[in-house]
């Protein structure tokens, strides 16, 4: 028992041992390092500021991550992957400090009064930009059998940075205080920026496009990042799913909002000591929730994709919020606010976003980085934008159950796109078996065994004896190991 729990923790081969390691190594000490800066960033921007402002930096951010996400977007297919994580892990490094000097010397600045609004975004970019920037590396290095298990794995290194970044933040608070957590980020980010320098047999990662195909000049490079647009968005698939990525964020922003507000009356009151409590509390509930989520994704989230496969795991994030906001609608409480927010802490790291991930599977290699650049760096600042909005409308009205009966019945519009992606996520598997790119082919082969929902019996009789050679036994294997031995014996006569 305890061997195959640890299989599915480490679900390593022994060729992929050296870097996966130093991969999840790497992607733990970014992320404990951004909580870090974020436990200190959020802490002086609701203690300084006022809670009731976190919804206009909902909107100023959004603008900024739509700029960096224009930024990736256009830069992904022209740079090396590694290169692209060097500039961005110097460039967190380098605005690191100079933040957290401004933070150090805000009473003797003229403008010092904004130091917090621009540590707050900083911090909350940098979080979002991590996990762009790390699975357009990932995804660019692993095929689909290799990420149906690895990608769990890194999804758990983040939890594990959560939980040391939240464990050193409540630990060094009363030492070095919360007005000097960006510094401690900048020194975190040193390291890994030192580990990447130093590593030897990192990939390069290259992008799609060769050295000879690359526009010049300005003109002709923006011409070719709004085709990459058009590219994205006339995939069907990824207009259902990116819907998706809206509703996610949306709603996620609801649940933040609600957390603050009561985080900042348990620890009401101003000065340094408030700070540091509100970071410390902050710290240590987002923690303990971590270690769950932690414990969730290593013993039964590669089990549940397996078992229920990708389009259905999708259904989780979407039915937890139906099912809170619900809830919250009826009774606002502790409880039920409590379950909402648990959809970030725990649904979204621990089961959420291994599926997202894997989803990306099945879309050409071609737009897959740009895919991830513009619906996780683009969608989601729309949906955050929205949930702004929305936030202050509901302030100005002071009708809370109202804004959660939107949420509610919002929630209840996901769960339709959900079920709207599964399908054409079963169509896009089929459609892939007979692509014309091999790598394409034994990617939906190797998916289709844990489809069960995503792709029903008619659609997979409907192949007939069109299944090209070199991916006809996968077809078989994978069709009889979900038990359809008949359909396995008529697509391959």
């Amino acid at each position: 028992m305890f061997g195959r729990v640890l299989r599915h923790a480490i679900p390593l081969r022994r060729e992929e041992w050296g870097l996966a390691i130093f991969l999840y190594a790497l992607l733990t000490l970014m992320v404990a390092a951004d909580w870090v800066g974020k436990l200190g960033a959020d802490s002086l921007f609701v203690k300084r500021w006022g809670v009731n402002y976190v919804p206009v930096m909902y909107i100023v951010t959004p603008i900024a991550m739509l700029a960096v996400s224009a930024m990736i977007f256009f830069f992904v297919d022209r740079v090396r992957r590694r290169t692209l994580l060097l500039w961005y892990v110097a460039g967190v490094t380098l605005l690191s400090i100079g933040i957290q000097a401004g933070v150090t010397f805000q009473s003797q600045l003229e403008n010092g009064w904004i130091v917090q609004p621009i540590s707050y975004v900083f911090a909350h970019g940098v979080k979002e930009t991590i996990y762009i920037l790390f699975w357009v590396y990932a995804g660019n290095l692993y095929d689909a059998e290799q990420s149906k298990r690895l990608f769990p794995f890194f999804a758990g290194s983040v939890l594990v940075g959560k939980i040391l970044g939240g464990a050193i933040g409540a630990g060094i608070a009363p030492i070095i205080h919360a007005e000097n957590f960006i510094g401690a980020q900048a020194v975190g980010f040193l390291v890994c920026f030192l580990a990447l320098v130093v590593y030897r047999g990192l990939p390069e990662g290259h992008g799609s496009r060769i050295e000879e195909e690359r526009p010049k000049g300005l003109g002709a490079s923006v011409r070719d990042s709004m085709d990459g647009y058009r590219a994205v968005v006339s995939d069907r698939m990824l207009r259902t799913f990116g819907v998706g990525v809206f509703f996610w964020y949306f709603l996620m922003q609801f649940g933040n909002f609600l957390y603050l507000v009561g985080l900042d009356q348990s620890t009401a009151g101003t000065g340094t000591g408030n700070e540091d409590l509100f970071s410390q509390l902050y710290a240590s509930i987002y923690t303990s929730s971590s270690l769950v989520a932690l414990f969730i994704q290593s013993a039964f989230t590669s089990s549940l994709l397996r078992r229920f496969g990708i389009a259905r795991v999708l259904f989780v994030l979407p039915l937890w919020f139906l099912g809170s906001y619900a809830a919250a609608t009826i009774n606002f409480n502790i409880i039920t606010a409590v379950a909402i927010q648990l959809s970030e802490r725990i649904v979204i790291p621990a089961i959420h976003r291994p599926a997202t991930e894997l989803v990306y599977s099945q879309v050409v290699a071609a737009i897959r980085p740009r895919a991830r650049a513009f619906l996780s760096g683009g969608v989601n600042a729309f949906g955050n934008f929205a949930a702004a909005i929305a936030l202050l409308v509901g302030l100005q009205l002071h009708d809370n159950q109202m804004l959660l009966g939107v949420a509610a019945a919002l929630s209840g519009i996901y769960v339709y796109n959900a079920w709207h992606t599964m399908r054409l996520f079963g169509r896009r598997i089929l459609e892939n078996i007979t692509s014309i790119e091999p790598d394409v082919r034994f990617s939906a082969v190797e998916i289709l065994a844990t489809e069960h929902g995503a792709v029903p019996e008619d659609l997979l009789r409907s192949l007939d004896g069109t299944i090209p050679a070199d991916v006809e036994h996968g077809v078989r294997v994978a069709l009889t190991r979900r038990g359809l031995l008949a359909v396995a014996a008529d697509v391959t006569e």
